[in-house]
């Protein structure tokens, strides 16, 4: 998909949210409304690491979704192609590391 194309945005919201298990990242998907047609899209979630620290000493990393909260029912923005709605992305879940 060519995400250059993605310049309309809109409001969507979590539907789902599945745990593949400890080594397999979570899938998220999220339906949005577009000229009252509803779509939804599927996508992993990506992570951030967060450093934890004992005082200045760090002794160990948590992994957390780069965009917070993914519970169902919470809104997230959608960037999609005004020609074909169907082809979109979740605007916020950007990063590289998956697990």
């Amino acid at each position: 998909m060519n995400k250059k194309k993605c310049t309309a945005r809109v409001m969507g919201v979590v539907t789902d949210v599945r745990s593949r298990g400890l080594d397999f990242p979570d899938v998220i998907t999220v339906s949005y409304t577009v000229n009252d047609i509803q779509y939804s899209v599927r996508e992993t979630i990506k992570l951030k690491s967060e450093i934890i620290k004992l005082g200045f000493l760090p002794v160990g990393q948590r992994k957390t979704p780069v965009m917070g909260n993914t519970q169902i029912g919470t809104g997230v923005e959608i960037s999609y192609d005004p020609d074909k709605p169907e082809r979109a992305y979740i605007t916020e879940n950007k990063g590289i590391m998956n697990c």
